[in-house]
């Protein structure tokens, strides 16, 4: 055919979609009431909000407790800070005492013979009272300080009283006392406040590298928790979404464990009712499939039967018109009958018996289960039984068959539907077309790894906008009552349950070339029928 437009059809509507499921019907939307509700939570269920919140609280009291360690650990380096920092003063006063003292010594040696006794005892008790005011600040700052000034007093008081030599010597002696053990106090704090500080030191240092752990330790559990919990999460999700297309190209297998008590889980349970359903429902659809198979079949020997009464009136005819010429020869008994013709009745009576046959064939239930068939066989008996529709009296149907075709794996049930479908089509495309004579040629092929299936006519043909939506399921061009829309959704339907593609090439007043390709392999259909 000269000048014919191709396209390659893809249906793009959900009615479409749903002509296109195995049961080869248009599937009606699920009911939302058919679908299990799902699980609701018990008392012991937590959903995934429950599951962050506990999470944020375990993280809060966490940092609750390393906040109170820390605090804890905090106080403890200030109290020994403070300790250091009493070291560091009671040091500082305690030179202040000594620096007086020494002082006060050298100021009685320098009074010794001094001619005037007053005023060296003066300068002398100006040092003696800076001594009293440092240990009295030393004492105020030091309660627990042991340093005793009863004996230097009382020298003090005795040379005071008589200036000799023997009450100020005896005076130096317990200066000097006080020196030494204001010296001995001074190590011992210099002692204690080096144990103090390296303390200080090593604890800060351990205080720095737990609380470091302990950040590292929450933040680690914290990305443990949340890790495992995402990728538990994401690994249910992701069999949720593995299971929902496996569920959208057919799987009506085991369902998914419920292994989570959480929205996850109530989703889990909800797909498997689902499919539960789709399975309850897919089985009622495949029954009133089988239902609609026959119907369509029965509908179409309705069409055929005014031609089939034509073809079965002129044998019987025949037989009525020979058998009546015998039984008046019979009763004349004038002379033997040899001019009957019995042979005639017999191949009148073979011709209804064909007839009647290929009725009988084409209306009886088929097998429902796929299996190796012969297409040309198919197509002989479709289109010798399609002959008697009146349509076809002015319609040449020419059959141009590969004698060495190989078998291909199906359910003839479906075949035989998909070759009436389109040479009905095929018909309709004829009808009231002038000017030419009407033909179909239907014509079989083996090409490569495929078998080619062509049913051609040179009928009126179909526009650009036609050919888009010819595979939508109820969308038809015919007039009310001569065509339901589903012909060729149906078709679409069987051949991709086949494992096969179908292909239309149409040019507007010139014809319609519809190719079926159809696998060799069995596996092809297995393929398109499982998940």
């Amino acid at each position: 055919m000269s000048a014919i437009k191709f396209i390659k059809i893809v249906p793009v509507t959900n009615s479409a979609e749903l002509a296109k499921s195995a049961s080869g019907t248009p599937t009606p939307d699920l009911p939302t009431q058919m679908l299990p509700a799902s699980r609701k939570p018990s008392r012991f269920n937590l959903s995934i909000r429950t599951k962050g919140l506990i999470v944020f609280a375990a993280l809060m009291i966490y940092t609750l407790i390393v906040d109170a360690f820390i605090y804890h650990q905090k106080e403890l380096l200030l109290r020994d800070f403070d300790e250091i920092q009493q070291t560091l003063e009671a040091e500082g006063l305690l030179k202040q005492v000594d620096v007086s003292t020494f002082h006060t010594v050298m100021a009685i040696f320098a009074n010794f013979d001094a001619p005037d006794r007053g005023a060296g005892l003066q300068r002398i008790a100006m040092h003696q009272q800076s001594i009293l005011s440092r240990h009295a600040e030393l004492v105020s700052r030091l309660p627990k300080l042991e340093l005793s000034l009863v004996n230097m007093n009382a020298a003090w008081d005795d040379a005071r009283q008589d200036p000799s030599r023997n009450n100020l010597n005896r005076l130096v002696v317990e200066l000097i006392k006080i020196k030494n053990s204001v010296g001995a106090m001074t190590e011992q704090s210099q002692d204690r406040r080096k144990q103090l500080s390296e303390r200080y030191r090593t604890h800060s240092d351990s205080v720095a590298i737990t609380t470091f752990m302990l950040g590292m330790l929450g933040l680690a559990l914290l990305g443990a928790i949340i890790g495992l919990f995402f990728r538990r999460l994401t690994d249910d999700l992701r069999t949720l979404q593995a299971r929902a297309l496996d569920i959208v190209k057919g799987y009506r297998g085991a369902p998914i464990p419920v292994t989570r008590h959480d929205e996850v889980g109530q989703l889990i349970s909800a797909v498997n009712g689902m499919e539960r359903a789709l399975d309850t429902r897919e089985k009622e659809l495949m029954v009133e499939r089988q239902k609609y198979f026959h119907q369509e079949k029965m509908a179409a020997i309705g069409t055929l039967a005014a031609g089939v009464a034509h073809e079965i009136g002129n044998p019987i005819a025949a037989i009525s018109g020979i058998a009546q010429e015998m039984a008046e020869r019979k009763m004349e008994k004038l002379k033997a009958c040899h001019e009957c013709r019995p042979d005639l009745i017999y191949a009148q009576t073979q011709r209804l018996t064909a007839i009647t046959r290929e009725i009988s064939e084409f209306a009886s239930p088929q097998a429902v289960e796929p299996q190796f068939l012969d297409l040309n066989g198919q197509l002989r008996s479709t289109s010798s039984l399609i002959r008697y529709d009146k349509r076809l009296q002015r319609v040449a149907l020419k059959l141009d068959l590969d004698p060495q075709l190989p078998a291909i794996y199906g359910v003839a049930d479906q075949l035989t539907q998909l070759i009436m479908n389109l040479l009905i089509n095929a018909m309709d495309a004829l009808d009231g077309m002038q000017g030419r004579a009407a033909a179909i040629t239907i014509s079989t092929r083996c090409d490569l790894e495929r078998i080619v299936m062509k049913v051609e006519d040179n009928g009126h043909g179909m526009d650009q906008a036609t050919l888009v939506r010819v595979f939508e399921a109820f969308f038809t061009t015919k007039p009310a009552g001569k065509g339901t829309g589903l012909g060729l959704s149906l078709c679409y339907s069987i051949m991709k349950k086949h494992g096969g593609t179908i292909e239309i090439e149409s040019t507007p007043g010139v014809g319609t070339r519809v190719q079926v390709f159809f696998p060799l392999s069995e596996t092809a259909y297995n393929q398109a029928n499982s998940i």
